[in-house]
């Protein structure tokens, strides 16, 4: 067989020669690139998936810690009347939210707006504020195009 390859390749000119070492190069190239972007597409997604696991483990075992760490008397009830606004403000920006609306109504209620958050952040955030005994009266999250979400709503805390 190498035989034959060899007498082919004798009986080519220089110019042929030229060609059909640039057409094998060239299929080299493609054949490459064809077998070599699915691995990588697979390595990327295999690293996505990886990111993606960690983080649910590291929410699951914030809201285990949750659970298992709940006060004798709630956070919400030992929040001043005046400070309520404040409270909300710094236990958000504590996980890295930005309230752009926070008002307090009352000394027991408040109005808060987030323009755009990860949806888990955000409900876990909501979910820890519902632990300390705070209460959600009128809640309204909108998804955005980004794949982040908005949201509104009217908070109270109890008195328990």
């Amino acid at each position: 067989m190498t035989d034959r390859l060899k007498h082919w390749w004798a009986g080519l000119s220089a110019r042929e020669r030229w060609l059909v070492g640039i057409a094998a190069v060239l299929a080299f190239g493609v054949l490459a690139w064809g077998l070599g972007r699915p691995v990588a597409a697979a390595f990327i997604d295999l690293e996505n998936r990886h990111r993606a696991a960690i983080e649910r483990e590291g929410r699951v075992a914030a809201k285990i810690a949750l659970i298992g760490t709940r006060p004798a008397n709630t956070v919400a009830a030992n929040v001043d009347a005046g400070a309520i606004d404040q409270f909300l403000q710094q236990s958000a920006s504590e996980i890295g939210l930005t309230l752009d609306r926070n008002e307090a109504r009352g000394t027991r209620q408040a109005a808060i707006a987030v323009a755009a958050a990860r949806a888990p952040v955000l409900t876990d955030w909501l979910a820890s504020l519902e632990a300390q005994g705070f209460v959600i009266d009128q809640l309204t999250i909108t998804p955005a195009a980004d794949g982040t979400v908005g949201m509104t709503a009217d908070l109270r805390k109890t008195g328990r």
